[in-house]
C-alpha cells in the first residue's frame, strides 16, 4: 500500500484535564486579580431584570453597565483562547483526532468572538442586547470553523 493515513497516537486524554485545569487556575486568577469580583457578581445578577426586546419577546437585561465584570470576562477569553492555540498546537504534534483538533478551532473561535463582543460591551460600543447578538454570531462562527476544518479532511 503506498498511501497510508497516520493514525492519531491516543495518548493525548491528558489534554482535556490540562485544558480543564488551566481554566481553573485562570478563572481564580482572575478572581483575585479584580477588584470586588464578587461584589461586582452580586451586583450584576441583583441587575437583571425582564426587558420587552419585540412585542412578544422579553428576555434579562442587566439594569446599568458593569463594566469591571465585562472586562474581567474579556480577559478571561482572550488569555484562554490564547491557552486554546497551545492546545491546538499540542494536538498537531500528537497527532490527535480531526475531530478534537477541529473542535478545539472552534473553542478559540468561540472565545476571541466572545472577547471581541465583551471588550465592545465593556467600552460601551453595543448595549446588553447587542452583545447577546455578538455572542450567536460567535456561537455560528464557532459551529462554521468547525464544519471547514473537518471539511478538509
Amino acid at each position: 500500500m503506498a498511501y497510508s493515513r497516520r493514525q492519531h497516537s491516543g495518548d493525548t486524554g491528558w489534554l482535556g484535564p490540562l485544558s480543564f485545569g488551566f481554566f481553573l487556575a485562570l478563572f481564580g486568577v482572575i478572581w483575585v486579580i479584580t477588584p470586588n469580583f464578587s461584589s461586582e457578581v452580586i451586583n450584576f445578577v441583583k441587575s437583571l431584570h425582564l426587558e420587552h426586546v419585540s412585542e412578544h419577546v422579553v428576555l434579562p437585561a442587566p439594569e446599568n453597565g458593569h463594566l469591571v465584570l465585562y472586562r474581567a470576562a474579556m480577559q478571561f477569553c482572550l488569555v484562554f483562547g490564547a491557552f486554546q492555540i497551545i492546545i491546538l498546537i499540542l494536538r498537531f504534534m500528537f497527532h490527535d483526532s480531526l475531530d478534537r483538533k477541529s473542535g478545539t478551532f472552534s473553542n478559540i473561535t468561540f472565545l476571541f468572538g466572545s472577547s471581541f463582543f465583551l471588550n465592545m460591551l465593556a467600552n460601551e460600543a453595543v448595549n446588553w442586547f447587542g452583545f447577546l447578538a455578538g455572542l450567536i454570531i460567535s456561537i455560528g462562527l464557532a459551529i462554521i470553523t468547525s464544519s471547514l476544518v473537518k471539511l478538509f479532511r
